[in-house]
């Protein structure tokens, strides 16, 4: 029989919505590194974009996009964002 312990070793909570998800390599769950890749694909092809513009392209709010800005994912010039990482 598995010890709690090793059951909860191999699940995390995603920085990024809170929600409890299966061990990743990486901060996020697989919803919000989808919602990631949304965003930097917008950005990637139209550097100039501001963010209610990548809001309305992909469905993401505004506080989502913001929550990658402030957890170092992209950066905030003049209400555009650029990739960070």
């Amino acid at each position: 029989m598995p010890v709690k312990g090793d059951i909860m070793a191999n699940y995390q909570i995603c920085e990024f919505c809170g929600n409890l998800c299966k061990q990743r390599t990486n901060r996020m769950c697989e919803n919000c590194e989808e919602t990631y890749r949304k965003i930097r694909s917008i950005v990637e092809d139209n550097p100039n974009t501001i963010v209610l513009e990548i809001s309305n392209q992909t469905g993401v709010s505004v506080s989502r996009i913001l929550s990658f800005v402030r957890n170092g994912y992209f950066i905030m010039k003049e209400g555009n964002i650029d990739i960070l990482k």
